[in-house]
Parts: structure tokens; sequence; C-alpha cells
């Protein structure tokens, strides 16, 4: 065998590590649309407690009044405005139709506007939200996949022919429920909008019935977003680590792998579960992501090698059947895969 374990080892760690830091960019980049959703929602708030507030206290009639006809004409020009952004973007087909109903009702309560305001903020929190993951979670999963055999052939410096994922083929991959409920993450993500609307729309309702100030329920709200922003970020990581595991389960297959050995971050931030797995060998047969392979809890940065015996590489000559080619070592991934995936 041309390289030893800890070759494997450090390969795929690097793989995993990668994978970790391009989905944290990620939830970054969601922490940031998180709070310009927060922004825009504070400030239609204070906007509307200015405008039909006495002194801070709105009752719950008054909020149950219909808006008067300036006030109908300029909301109108919003949901024209909602409307053709939902076009323009990803917008759940069931909130364009309500904008649509809005955009033709004659009565619309104060408190109705400002509920519709605020979801079309969440609406397009969520819309980019679901693109998004999805775009990232396809990347991971063609990454991996490729670069597994990739680190395979160059390791025995031997190339040979291995099936191309087509677009198909990845949508069925990233649309399957893998977790005990049986959900995927779009299902996930639509879940978390539904339910962030309903207490962001009770929370109007309850301070409005409690006379709350409009700071005090700005930050109820903000609470209630900081909690499902938390939940983006633990679901980005987490579906990361499963489609990655998925992707080496179908390269290590494809490539013949017989055995794979599971390889923890070690560090003060390994769970007592990856630090107890890490070195055990299985058979590929068992190997089910999230269950007897990565990922093993949120945040697992735990990751599986190919475990190698000494026949391997007459296995794999017999495989290519004389399509083999042989790899330089200065050869780099993009270089490989231009060569024996492009083509």
């Amino acid at each position: 065998m041309p390289q030893n374990n800890e070759y494997w080892k450090n390969r795929y760690l690097q793989l995993e590590e990668a994978a970790h830091r391009n989905s944290l960019e990620l939830v970054n980049v969601l922490e940031n649309q998180y709070y310009k959703a927060q922004q825009e929602i504070e400030a239609k708030i204070a906007v509307w407690y200015q405008r039909f507030a006495d002194n801070n206290n709105i009752f719950l009639v008054e909020t149950r009044k219909f808006l008067n006809s300036e006030e109908l004409k300029e909301l109108k020009w919003n949901v024209k405005e909602y409307i053709k952004y939902g076009k323009e973007n990803a917008i759940s087909e069931v909130w364009m139709k309500q904008l649509e109903n809005a955009s033709a009702k004659y009565h619309i309560t104060r408190l109705e506007a400002l509920e519709l305001q605020l979801q079309q903020e969440i609406e397009k929190l969520y819309g980019n939200q679901l693109d998004q993951i999805d775009k990232e979670m396809k990347e991971v999963y063609l990454s991996r996949y490729y670069h597994t055999a990739y680190e395979v052939q160059k390791g025995f410096k031997i190339a040979w022919d291995v099936a191309v994922v087509n677009d198909k083929q990845l949508t069925t991959i990233i649309s399957k429920p893998w977790a005990v409920d049986g959900k995927n993450f779009s299902e996930r993500i639509w879940g978390s909008k539904s339910k962030l609307l309903n207490e962001i729309h009770t929370e109007l309702t309850q301070s409005i019935m409690l006379g709350r100030t409009p700071d005090k329920t700005i930050s109820n709200i903000a609470k209630r977003m900081n909690v499902s922003k938390t939940q983006a970020g633990r679901l980005v990581m987490t579906e990361q680590a499963y489609f990655s595991s998925v992707a080496q389960k179908d390269s290590f297959n494809e490539l013949d792998v017989e055995k794979y050995e599971i390889v923890a971050t070690l560090d003060s931030h390994t769970s007592d579960i990856c630090r107890t797995l890490d070195g055990k060998v299985y058979e590929m047969k068992d190997y089910v992501a999230g269950s007897t392979a990565p990922p093993y809890h949120v945040w697992c940065r735990t990751t599986t090698v190919p475990y190698f015996d000494d026949n391997y590489g007459k296995r794999i000559a017999r495989k290519a059947d004389g399509k083999t080619y042989y790899i330089d070592a200065d050869m780099n991934y993009n270089e490989w895969y231009d060569k024996y995936i492009a083509d």
C-alpha cells in the first residue's frame, strides 16, 4: 500500500475542516440576514406605534380599526412592491397568494397591516435561507464525493473511471429525509418559519393587550428571532456533516472500499461519543450516516477514512479492466477533475 493510515487520516480531516469552514461562512451570512430582518421589523413596529399609539400605549380596540383611505393606499403600494419582489426572488407561493388577496381588499385593520409587513420580512428571510442552504448542501455533497475519489486515486497514484453525479441524482440525494422525524432540511426551514411567524403574531397581540411599550415588544420579538437564528446555524452545520458523510459513503462504494475508520477531531471540544468511537473500524455494508457513521450530534466534526487491506490495489486494477492512468504526484484536484471527471 503506497500510503500509511496516518496519511489518509490527515487528508480526510483536512477535507472535513474545509467543509466545516465553508459552512461556517454560510452561518455568518445567515446571521447577517437575521440581523437585517430584525432591524426592518423593529423599524416597522416603531413607525406603527408612532402612528397609532398615544404615549406608546394602544388598546386592542384601536388596532382593530380599519385603515383610512390614505393609509390603505400606502399599504397597497407596499404590497405591490412585495409581490414584485416575490416574482423576482424565492418567495412562498402561499404567501404570494396572500399578498394578492390583500391587494384586492378594501378593509384592512391596523394590526393586520403591521402583521402583513412583518411577515414579508420573515418570508424574504426564509426564502433566501432555503435557496442558500440548498445550494450549499449540493456543493458539499459534490465536493466531498469527488475529493474523496481524488484523494484515494492520488494516494495510489492510479486513476480510473468514477461515476459522475448528475443533477437529478443530486436533487434526490439532497431531498431525502434522514432524521428520525422524517423531515428534510427544506421542511425544517418552513416549519421554523411558521413557528417564528406564530410567535411574532402572538407577541404583538399580547403586548397590546398587556400595554407593553414598543421597546419591550421589540425586545421580546428580538429574542424569538435569536432563537430562530441559532436553530438555522445548527441546521446548516448538521446538514453539512450529514451530506459530507453520505457523499463519502457513496464515493467509497464507487471506489470499492470495503471498510472505513472513524476519525474524530480531538481537542477540548470533542464529544464523549466521538472520542470513544475514534479509531473504530467498520464494514462498508454497515455504513449509515447519522448512526454508524457521522454525524453523531449537532456540530459534529468527526469524519471517516477508507481502511485499506493489502489486496485493495489488486482489486482496483481488476475493476479498471485496463482503463487505468498513472497520476502525477503533483496533480492538484482541479487538474484531476478537469481530466477525469469534466471530460
